[in-house]
């Protein structure tokens, strides 16, 4: 007897549950990262996205109630649809000059490049004239004997 495997839809929490709730918010997510990367030559902030989103349900949540999750599911879905359209067009064209608009209801994206992934600094480690690093211990009040 062979024990079968089963792949299913495993949920996070936090932000990126709110946002990814289902296998197809994920492979179109995935879809526009690749295109994203093509054009800007750089990635694309997921966390940026869940704040582009989860912003404007909560928007929506206000005005008409309802549960956040799915708001930010359906908004997701709806961002990630017209990203995907517009992406596919510029790639396309084969000119990485022009500024991508986004224009989903009232919402207006000036320029998707503003989602790209940021830049993280290494830490600032204090070092003494040799150019080795000064070792500082977690308690102020630690003497060595």
């Amino acid at each position: 007897m062979t024990i079968k495997t089963v792949t299913f839809h495993q949920c996070s929490t936090g932000k990126t549950g709110q946002v990814l709730a289902s296998p197809q918010i994920e492979k179109k997510l995935a879809n526009v990262e690749a295109l994203y990367q093509r054009y800007h030559g750089t990635k694309m902030g997921r966390m940026k996205f869940y704040e582009l989103a989860l912003t404007n349900a909560r928007e929506a949540k206000a005005d008409a109630g309802g549960y956040l999750q799915y708001t930010t599911e359906a908004i997701a879905g709806i961002f990630l649809d017209h990203m995907h359209k517009e992406l596919g067009k510029a790639v396309r064209r084969k000119d990485n000059t022009q500024a991508i608009v986004l224009e989903v209801g009232g919402i207006t994206i000036d320029n998707l490049r503003d989602l790209a992934k940021g830049k993280r600094g290494k830490a600032k480690l204090k070092v003494d004239a040799d150019g080795k690093r000064i070792l500082t211990p977690r308690n102020p009040n630690f003497k060595v004997a």
